[in-house]
């Protein structure tokens, strides 16, 4: 089998409900693209089971973390364009191409807004939408000096050698801010598009403040 193009990544813990339908549209949005679906599963229900039926490659550990589960899964992906998002079906996987047609413009990194899109009904609660995304998003940019208008956003794409350049460790949330951090310190050439934005099925697995003072720690000490 040629080697992949593209790799979508995957995090995926305890996502019954969703993967299935994340793959499909993958599939959907890919379609005649040489691509593979890599899915980092910690899950304690059937989701593995699910993405292998559906023909994604599931690499299974048992960490527990949204950024351990990113950097498996990307490490793991044999393409030199990386594309990543959750797999809770809040993304709509239909916009793919939007992504690689920036990446074979020339972009390292790939970011998604979804205040420059659409917020759909019920996806995103009051608290998160009007408080905590858009000051931790004036503080990650007053910081670096960056121009993001949403760093939360789990919908990006970048190349290989961006993701080694960055060299992430952050194994909670905050890799989320990280990410945008390193791509900023190493100067990579970045490009913002804007996505919609679904209510994903199932339980979230964030903690609004926990992980919001996570989020603002990591950015305040770098």
């Amino acid at each position: 089998m040629n080697k992949p193009k593209y790799s979508i990544i995957l995090p995926c813990r305890n996502e019954e409900e969703t993967i299935g339908i994340c793959i499909n549209k993958i599939k959907i949005g890919m379609k005649n693209l040489n691509y593979e679906i890599v899915v980092a599963d910690s899950s304690k229900d059937k989701s593995p089971e699910i993405a292998e039926e559906l023909g994604a490659r599931v690499i299974k550990h048992n960490k527990v973390g949204y950024g351990i589960a990113c950097i498996i899964g990307i490490k793991a992906a044999k393409a030199p364009y990386i594309i990543m998002a959750d797999a809770d079906n809040s993304y709509n996987f239909l916009e793919l191409l939007n992504f690689i047609k920036e990446l074979e413009n020339g972009y390292d990194f790939v970011m998604s807004s979804r205040y420059k899109g659409e917020i759909k009904k019920g996806s995103m609660p009051w608290l998160h939408r009007y408080i905590g995304n858009p000051f931790l998003t004036f503080v990650l940019n007053k910081r670096y000096k960056t121009n993001f208008s949403d760093t939360h956003s789990g919908f990006r794409a970048f190349t290989k050698k961006a993701f080694d350049k960055m060299d992430l460790k952050c194994m909670g949330m905050e890799f989320a801010s990280e990410m945008l951090i390193k791509a900023a310190k190493n100067n990579l050439k970045i490009k913002e598009i804007p996505i919609s934005y679904w209510p994903r099925k199932g339980i979230s697995k964030m903690r609004s403040f926990r992980d919001g003072f996570r989020h603002l720690k990591y950015i305040l000490k770098k």
